[in-house]
């Protein structure tokens, strides 16, 4: 059901002769509209002598010798404000100072709702919620806080002080929590509290059909989980239950990297790439990476991995000394490959070394996490998947031993990688007995003549 469409003010003409006249004995003729008690008006620029106004029928006399001019200007006049009036209140309520605004010929035009600045709506949002004494003055205060960082983010982001409501995505939301992340090193729980404003006005917003409701719900997801996971934890919980990626999969993946709006979004996606083309390199050894690391002559990544501290190398491919030259280019760091690391970190440090690549972490997963979205995954993106993909295809789509893919994947030994991937094997074995172990030994009785 429509909102109920208000009636609107009808104005009336007429000559202020309260006031001095002009050289000529003439007054201006006014138009004047009255809404909830109150007055706008203004000059329609008409200027007559009291004796040619008629009062009662709020026209020029005809015996003004330019009267049906006059009278067709004044009709003019009155008639442009009553449709901007007529069209405005057919989508919103009527205010005095908008009515005013119309009157004066000072409107410039209701701001679209897909135009409408995001940031101020929060704010506004924000204030009245504390006038409503719905939050307390330290949640208030902290909460304009937010938003000043938050213009700062999206200053830096759009080279914008503003932030349409059109403009407003979760892809916006997550590289703002990567920002949060990174560059302010805030905890989950704090940038959690730095989203609830975001959060609470996104909601509104689509509640004023300013926006879409899945806009809304995608942002409301964005809260982050405060159960201080580290990733060798999550790693073990992936292994519990292996997602990949399908080979269709992985091209729906290539498909969104140069349409993604930000381009830290695009290097997480590097990353993932390059965690598959490196034999399913973990994720601590992506942030641990060193230039060092790499021998780009001899085509060799050898490093010491973080977990479990064993020694480990392998030939690179192509595709993954591919995105290492592309990233040397981009200078982020002198000694880590993707730079998400302090030149001078002491990685001995192992207590601070397992904090920042858990947060370090969490920011890559809750870009990756949007990019399986976007391609329907049926599961969360993150770069374990990586690994996971690597290994299953080399299993079963490229036939590599077990052995070998053991070896590429730094297990201890082939009985964890047979555990993890049990399911993935049968077909390999069959095809490696169909391939390799058909030996013709039978008696001549037993031969196929």
């Amino acid at each position: 059901m429509g909102r109920h469409k208000e009636a609107y003010p009808k104005g009336n003409l007429y000559l202020r002769n309260n006031q001095k006249a002009n050289d000529n004995g003439e007054y201006p003729i006014y138009v004047q509209y009255i809404y909830n008690r109150q007055i706008a008006k203004a000059s329609t620029g008409v200027f007559v002598a009291e004796k040619y106004w008629h009062i009662k029928n709020q026209r020029v006399r005809t015996t003004h010798p330019q009267a049906g001019r006059l009278n067709a200007l004044l009709e003019k006049k009155k008639s442009k404000i009553d449709a901007k009036i007529i069209e405005y209140i057919s989508d919103e309520p009527l205010t005095i100072k908008v009515l005013k605004d119309i009157v004066q010929d000072t409107f410039s035009g209701r701001i679209k709702a897909a135009d409408q600045d995001f940031i101020q709506y929060t704010i506004k949002n924000i204030e009245t919620r504390y006038t409503l004494e719905k939050i307390g003055y330290s949640v208030y205060y902290n909460s304009l806080k937010y938003m000043d960082t938050f213009k700062k983010f999206v200053k830096k982001e759009t080279d914008s002080d503003i932030l349409p409501m059109k403009n407003l995505t979760g892809e916006l939301i997550v590289s703002y929590i990567d920002y949060r992340k990174t560059e302010r090193n805030n905890s989950s729980q704090s940038i959690n509290k730095t989203l609830t404003p975001l959060i609470q006005a996104a909601k509104k917003a689509a509640s004023d059909e300013l926006i879409k409701p899945a806009i809304a719900t995608t942002i409301e997801g964005m809260y982050l989980d405060t159960k201080s996971k580290s990733v060798d934890d999550e790693e073990k919980s992936e292994d519990e239950k292996v997602r990949y990626l399908t080979e269709d999969q992985i091209k729906s993946f290539l498909e969104l990297y140069p349409i993604v709006k930000y381009d830290r979004t695009r290097e997480y996606m590097d990353m993932f790439l390059f965690a598959f083309h490196a034999c399913g390199l973990r994720v601590s050894d992506i942030i641990t990476l060193t230039w060092k690391n790499i021998n780009f002559e001899e085509r060799i990544l050898k490093k010491t991995l973080v977990k479990g501290r064993v020694s480990h190398s392998f030939l690179l491919t192509d595709a993954a000394l591919k995105i290492l030259e592309e990233w040397k280019k981009k200078s982020y760091s002198e000694r880590f490959v993707f730079g998400l690391l302090p030149d001078d970190f002491e990685l001995s440090n192992e207590a601070e070394l397992k904090r920042l690549t858990t947060n370090k972490n969490t920011a890559i997963k809750t870009s990756l996490k949007e990019i399986g979205k976007k391609m329907n995954l049926k599961f969360s993106l993150t770069m374990h998947t990586a690994r996971h993909t690597f290994a299953v295809m080399a299993l079963n789509q490229r036939k590599v031993s077990v052995h070998i893919i053991s070896k590429l994947l730094a297990h201890a030994n082939t009985s964890v990688t047979e555990t993890v991937y049990a399911k993935f094997l049968p077909s390999t074995i069959d095809e490696e007995i169909k391939s390799k172990l058909v030996f013709d030994f039978l008696p001549s009785s037993m031969k196929d003549n």
